[in-house]
């Protein structure tokens, strides 16, 4: 996307109207031409509406993968969808498909857990599978993991990036304001050069890489001054610290997964980051210790990798569902 747009928010409203049209347009058969020159002059009414498409085209979300997911639903939400376009155009979007069928769809179906809207919103984002770097108006370099979503909040007495989503790492230019992190739980203020930040459900991860940090959660009275090397996790309350021998939470800024006797349901759940759909072992092998660097631009090799460590197969049962588990027996 083009330097000159990241940087722009965009409201709930035009996001929606955006998401409304594209479900209509992708579910196509009854798509007439009227309806997609109406959709063409909506998109250059407006500056906002035209970045809005363009986002969204970046999302990798089309109507037609939800719609094998969860077809009656997907047709409720195109029966729909004129309807609540009208209507958005008069009120807040998030308002008006609150409670519909288009708002089940949206919402139910995974604008929020997909990161749709955050995504859109924010002024940096990747999606699963993507990791991106960028260079901030500071000159510090902001890197993004995959599936994640930050903006950028500068002014002449702060530097404060929002995580909504997901992973960064930020390698920070000296500068004499303060340079702050912000997620759900509180405040990461960085004292040195490198950190690293992952939001997580309920709790976020914080690693020092260097120099000093300042954990404040935003319930607690006393914030922890985090020396280099050191992993914490923390909620709105309380802080803890963890081992980082197992797993080298930084190593996805240079595209691989580095573990040390980590077991292999553990590895699972950080390589199922990286790809869509279920990722599991059978439960033998959850236990199974795996030692070594992968690199992050093919998972499904890294399976393989791993189920031949295991003396294991990879069963694809869909597409989307992969399981590493023991050789049948003939």
């Amino acid at each position: 996307m083009r330097a000159s747009v990241q940087n722009i928010h965009l409201p709930q409203a035009v996001i929606t109207q955006a998401i409304a049209w594209r479900i209509r347009l992708e579910a196509g058969g009854n798509v007439s031409e009227l309806e997609r020159a109406a959709c063409d002059q909506w998109c250059t009414s407006d500056p906002l509406h035209a970045l809005a498409w363009e986002r969204l085209a970046q999302l990798e979300t089309p109507f037609a993968q939800v719609a094998a997911k969860a077809p009656g639903l997907a047709q409720a939400a195109l029966r729909n969808a004129d309807s609540e376009r009208n209507r958005m155009s008069r009120r807040s979007a998030l308002g008006a498909i609150s409670g519909s069928t288009l708002g089940v769809f949206l919402l139910g179906w995974g604008v929020n857990d997909s990161g749709v809207i955050q995504r859109m919103s924010a002024d940096f984002a990747t999606v699963v599978g993507e990791r991106q770097q960028y260079q901030l108006a500071d000159n510090s370099q902001l890197w993004l993991n995959t599936d994640s979503a930050s903006s950028v909040h500068f002014n002449g007495s702060e530097r404060r990036l929002s995580l909504e989503r997901g992973e960064l790492s930020v390698a920070v230019a000296a500068d004499k304001r303060p340079f702050v992190v912000e997620v759900s739980q509180g405040l990461v203020t960085s004292f040195g050069p490198r950190l690293l930040v992952r939001q997580e459900a309920g709790s976020s991860l914080v690693q020092a890489l260097d120099g000093n940090l300042l954990v404040q959660p935003a319930r607690a009275q006393e914030p922890l001054l985090m020396e280099a090397g050191q992993v914490v996790r923390f909620n709105n309350r309380t802080i803890t610290s963890l081992d980082n021998h197992m797993f080298d939470y930084s190593a996805w800024v240079d595209g691989v997964l580095a573990v040390r006797n980590m077991p292999l349901k553990h590895l699972l759940t950080e390589l199922g980051r990286y790809r869509r759909g279920v990722l599991r072992c059978a439960p033998d092998l959850e236990n199974f210790q795996v030692s070594g660097v992968y690199q992050l631009r093919d998972t499904d090799f890294i399976l393989q990798t791993l189920a031949l460590a295991a003396d294991a197969d990879v069963r694809y049962f869909t597409r989307w569902w992969a399981e590493i588990a023991p050789h049948k027996i003939a």
